[in-house]
C-alpha cells in the first residue's frame, strides 16, 4: 500500500510538470562602431501575461552574463509580453506560451537595444 501511494504521488508530480513550460530570451546591445552585438548583463526583464481581463506581471528576472533571462514553470496557452528599459516587446502583437515537450525552453526572439 505504501508503494502504491508513492507511485501515485510521483505520477501526479509528473503530470503537473508536464503542464508547465519555460521561457528563455536574450538581450544584446548593438555597437555601431564595431558592428558587433554585446550581451547586456543584469538588466531587469518584466514578464506580462494576459489573464483574460487585464495584463498582470507575475514577476521579473535579470539577465545573466551572457544576456540571457529565464522564466520557469509557466502555464501554457497564455499570451505574454516582456518589458525591458520601459519598452514592451513585441509591441502591438503578443507571444503565446506553448507547452515544450520534453520540458525545455520556448525561445523568445532576441531583443537588441
Amino acid at each position: 500500500m505504501k508503494y502504491l501511494i508513492v507511485l501515485l504521488f510521483m505520477v501526479c508530480v509528473a503530470v503537473q510538470k508536464a503542464a508547465a513550460t519555460n521561457l528563455r530570451g536574450r538581450i544584446v546591445r548593438y555597437d555601431p562602431y564595431s558592428g558587433r552585438l554585446y550581451p547586456l548583463y543584469n538588466v531587469r526583464v518584466d514578464l506580462w501575461i494576459w489573464n483574460g481581463a487585464q495584463w498582470v506581471t507575475p514577476g521579473y528576472n535579470f539577465t545573466n552574463q551572457d544576456g540571457f533571462y529565464f522564466f520557469v514553470n509557466l502555464s501554457p496557452g497564455y499570451l505574454f509580453k516582456v518589458q525591458v528599459f520601459n519598452i514592451v516587446y513585441p509591441g502591438q502583437q503578443n507571444w503565446t506560451i506553448v507547452n515544450v515537450i520534453p520540458p525545455g525552453f520556448q525561445d523568445i526572439p532576441q531583443i537588441t537595444t
